[in-house]
């Protein structure tokens, strides 16, 4: 029983942490992961960085690409599920870790799910960080200030 508690209140921490530093964990649909990564143009050798990872679905989809995929997440419980998702792809990496603690100057291409009250932040930080040709996706919310490249479904394309 004191087992439960305790796999319960872990569950409880990691949750409520990432929902109070940027997002609740909500999932990419399904449906949307393929046609994404069809739009990115992913491939060999390109380097695709997932802030706030989740489950490790689109990770996983990116990494059957060819790209070096990195994924950071705060959800200890979400970053267990995305380690055990990764194993047996090579190119994919998961780590529990801040992402804005984290370099972005060598992503080709990064991808956010976060709420409208992290995106001027988020502008900011890849303004200083993202290198020319480098591309950011953001699933469902638009960067303030900055004109998407592409719309597509649910998500904004940005050139930097």
């Amino acid at each position: 029983m004191i087992i439960l508690l305790i796999l319960a209140l872990f569950v409880a921490v990691s949750f409520g942490l990432t929902a109070i530093s940027a997002a609740p964990w909500v999932p990419l649909r399904k449906k949307d992961i393929n046609a994404l990564l069809k739009d990115l143009n992913l491939s060999h050798g390109k380097v695709f960085v997932e802030l706030g990872s989740g489950d490790g679905r689109l990770l996983k989809a990116a990494g059957n690409t060819g790209a070096m995929v990195i994924g950071y997440e705060l959800n200890a419980f979400l970053w267990l599920v995305s380690y055990f998702r990764l194993l047996g792809t090579p190119t994919a990496k998961v780590y529990l870790r801040n992402f804005w603690k984290r370099p972005l100057d060598k992503a080709d291409c990064v991808m956010a799910f976060l709420v409208p009250r992290t995106m001027p932040r988020l502008a900011h930080k890849l303004g200083k960080e993202m290198q020319p040709g480098s591309r950011f996706i953001s699933y469902v919310f638009a960067l303030p200030g900055k004109d998407p490249a592409q719309k597509h479904r649910s998500w904004y394309i940005y050139d930097f």
